[in-house]
């Protein structure tokens, strides 16, 4: 990854990220799936950070999400069975 779209995730400096795929981007959001290296060693994290103005910047929304214990596949197994029960639309690509 070119260090010029390292920068496009605002991760902060104790992190670098080493690789990343990005599901949403407008002006006020971004939702990424992001390989980054600390001192600690790398993380595989699911990311959504929000635009809060140019006062405050891109801020961690309530998405920070360590993902390497979780079923990713089980998640959306349910997010389509809830989704379809309670009538509620995805927007999956």
């Amino acid at each position: 990854m070119a260090r010029d779209e390292k920068d496009l995730f605002p991760v902060g400096d104790f992190y670098e990220v080493v690789d990343a795929r990005t599901y949403l981007r407008t002006n006020n959001k971004i939702i990424a799936l992001c390989v980054l290296k600390s001192k600690f060693g790398k993380e595989l994290k699911l990311y959504q950070w929000d635009w809060r103005g140019e006062a405050k910047g891109w801020k961690v929304g309530l998405a920070n999400l360590r993902i390497e214990r979780l079923n990713l596949e089980k998640i959306a197994e349910d997010a389509k069975a809830l989704a379809t029960q309670h009538g509620i639309e995805l927007h999956w690509n």
